[in-house]
């Protein structure tokens, strides 16, 4: 249990060993202790990615807000799903503040955070939602489903208007979304800057998804754009550089593209 943080143990149950010795002849008593086994899973994986040397936040150490309120467990994850958090990202901002930043956000639309993960430039992980709680990263499409998001911008100017969703779909949503698509298109026409994958979270998200494909029967992975288009919606998440970093996931642990 060394590798276990104190903080960590703080809500579910773990595994754990124990020797018995008992002298001939004498009766040893037993003692049935009960498991759960996802909250030993959550730990298992959090002990996998820092055992790789990769830095792994949990909520309680980055101290995540608790979640106003929940879109049901999910469990039986068969897919993983590679987001970018978009063009008011930067990698010249602090990790920290940056998935401070994505859980406002989320919280003030979702109730909690989406995400399960999220990768900053440094390579450091945050455990984002829990992973026994169903994420809010695809739209009405997040059941089997674990996200995770580089806390950067991938995309390359005019991804937004090319594939993102139609501003008749967006005002469909409300005018506020209406307005903010527009606004967003403007402004990813006109940028001049964006994030390249460094190598610290390409090494991150390697670690990662091999870490998620041993504990659960992962069949698919792909970025965002991908699994929309599959459901006929647009999308410009992960951006040019995002979605070539789930292509070269998906080839080298050899799962489907989403369908």
């Amino acid at each position: 249990m060394s590798d276990v943080r104190i903080d960590d143990l703080k809500t579910g149950s773990f595994d754990t060993w124990a020797t018995i010795e008992a002298k001939r002849a004498e009766a040893v008593k037993t003692v049935t202790v009960k498991v759960d086994h996802k909250a030993a899973t959550r730990q298992a994986i959090i002990v996998a990615v820092r055992k790789a040397g990769i830095p792994l936040m949990t909520r309680s150490e980055w101290k995540a807000k608790p979640s106003a309120r929940s879109d049901g467990p999910d469990w039986d994850y068969r897919a993983i799903v590679i987001h970018h958090a978009g063009n008011s990202y930067s990698c010249s901002a602090d990790g920290a503040e940056l998935i401070r930043k994505a859980e406002n956000t989320d919280i003030a639309s979702f109730g909690h955070i989406s995400y399960h993960y999220a990768i900053d430039c440094k390579g450091t992980i945050y455990e984002a939602l829990d992973i026994r709680e169903k994420g809010a990263h695809l739209k009405a499409a997040n059941t089997g489903k674990i996200g995770i998001v580089f806390l950067s911008d991938f995309s390359l100017p005019g991804e937004a208007a090319a594939h993102g969703p139609s501003l008749s779909d967006s005002f469909k949503r409300g005018a506020k979304a209406g307005v903010a698509e527009i606004l967003g298109q403007a402004k990813d026409a006109v940028s001049t800057s964006w994030d390249t994958p460094t190598t610290p979270q390409l090494n991150a998200v390697d670690v990662l998804v091999k870490t998620l494909v041993e504990y659960f029967k992962i069949a698919m992975l792909g970025g965002h754009r991908e699994f929309a288009s599959a459901n006929d919606q647009g999308r410009a998440c992960p951006g040019a550089h995002g979605l070539k970093i789930a292509r070269d996931l998906r080839n080298r642990y050899g799962l489907d593209v989403p369908k």
